[in-house]
């Protein structure tokens, strides 16, 4: 079956599912002491792993050592002669937002803190001011930026001692609105104190601020969870596997460029200038010749490539992302039944994504600027049953008889009959 049979065949409905079971390794087990000893071997990355680990899991001893690192102090007996300070540089905005979080960092959750934690909390708050005295107001901000992040990204619990932060101007401005804003978010997660402070609060405040404070509270929506530098590891690992999810969709989507004839892969390249000669759909030394002056001005414009890979992507034969190129090239350059090509491509799915609004703007391309029947009729059916994928198109019945009776009228003959069939159709979902 030639590729445009399959096309008019394709036409009338498309369906496709695939299942792809995934799984994502944990991270090995670690301690805050463990990080200690990384850093005094010098494994300065990975002792800023664990304690990051370790700091998000709500540990303020990692919390309290991360400001200290960021802040420039050197932990006393690292056996290195790297200097740490090379490996882990100044960041006050980062120094700012562990300390912050350590000096403000909750033991209710703890039946009795050991002393190492209740010093390190001491110890980070002490930190603070001198810590802000080397920022400029824009870091400073940015750093408090951060801390409400990670409180509001935290429990219920950690959203009302935002709010109370915000109140009392302790580790953040103050700022009433977004603590009342902050104390009804709480409250609604059940949280008692949150309700006696939003009591408190409010009568102290004018309706505007309050009314300001609860449609924020109403549009809020909670951040991702905290890593201040970078992607966290989750969303690293989610765009890895959407890449290899996109990569082995386009390699089934290529399996189908092989039904695609001869015939007009010869046509493409002599629209191109590539002197394919006579179109006899077959793969004879000419068209290999075509084929491989196509494929050698495509190498020749990437600059990466040496002279000795250019000749190896030159072999006469087109890959399926080679041939997908080939038809977008003669499309461009208005080739009117490669342009129906590229249409009929995205609308099978076929080495690109199906995409209903760009298979029609081909398909009107090769139909209304260049008479082009089978155009007409492939737009005819596109509309009569519509497109799934991308930019679906929807049913017209009305677009759909204009376009088979375009193709009719340019002597396209199976538009005859689905164009009565259309009509018969029509008649009885009137009747």
């Amino acid at each position: 079956m030639t590729f445009i049979r399959k096309a008019r065949h394709a036409l009338g409905g498309i369906a496709a599912a695939s299942v792809l079971a995934l799984s994502i390794a944990t991270p090995a087990y670690a301690t805050y002491e463990a990080g200690v000893q990384a850093y005094m071997n010098g494994q300065y990355s990975q002792a800023l792993d664990i304690w990051k680990r370790f700091a998000v899991a709500g540990d303020v001893r990692s919390k309290k050592i991360l400001g200290d690192v960021y802040s420039g102090k050197t932990l006393e007996g690292a056996k290195t002669a790297a200097s740490p300070l090379e490996a882990i540089p100044v960041d006050n905005v980062q120094a700012l937002v562990w300390y912050t979080l350590a000096a403000y960092h909750d033991f209710t959750s703890y039946q009795t803190p050991s002393a190492s934690e209740v010093n390190a909390r001491i110890l980070a708050e002490q930190r603070l001011p001198d810590i802000r005295a080397r920022m400029s107001t824009a870091d400073v901000g940015k750093a408090e930026g951060l801390v409400a992040q990670t409180f509001e990204a935290g429990s219920a619990y950690d959203i009302y001692r935002l709010g109370d932060m915000y109140q009392k101007g302790a580790g953040l401005d103050k700022n009433n609105t977004k603590a009342l804003q902050m104390y009804a978010l709480a409250q609604e997660r059940g949280v008692g104190e949150a309700s006696a402070a939003y009591e408190f609060l409010s009568p102290l405040m004018g309706k505007k601020e309050i009314e300001t404070a609860l449609e924020k509270a109403e549009t809020w929506q909670p951040p991702l969870p905290p890593e201040y530098k970078g992607k966290t590891r989750q969303q690293e690992e989610m765009e890895r596997l959407k890449r290899e999810l996109e990569e082995i969709k386009m390699a089934e989507a290529l399996k189908a460029v092989s039904d695609i004839d001869v015939e007009l892969v010869q046509r493409a390249l002599n629209a191109l200038g590539f002197r394919a000669g006579t179109v006899d759909n077959k793969l004879g030394a000419g068209t290999r010749g075509a084929i491989r002056r196509f494929q050698y001005s495509t190498v020749a414009r990437d600059t990466k490539l040496s002279e000795e890979d250019k000749q190896a992507v030159v072999t006469g034969v087109l890959t399926p992302r080679q041939t997908v190129e080939l038809f977008k090239d003669a499309a461009k350059s208005e080739h009117p039944m490669s342009q129906y090509v590229v249409g009929i491509m995205h609308v099978r799915g076929i080495g690109v994504e199906q995409n209903g609004q760009e298979a029609v703007k081909w398909l009107e391309k090769a139909g209304m600027e260049h008479n082009l029947a089978i155009a007409h009729y492939a737009l005819g059916v596109v509309y009569r049953d519509g497109t799934t994928g991308l930019n679906e198109v929807s049913p017209d019945e009305r677009k759909s008889a204009y376009h088979l009776a375009q193709a009719s009228a340019l002597g396209y003959k199976p538009a005859n009959d689905a164009l009565r069939r259309l009509s018969f159709e029509y008649t009885r979902d009137i009747q």
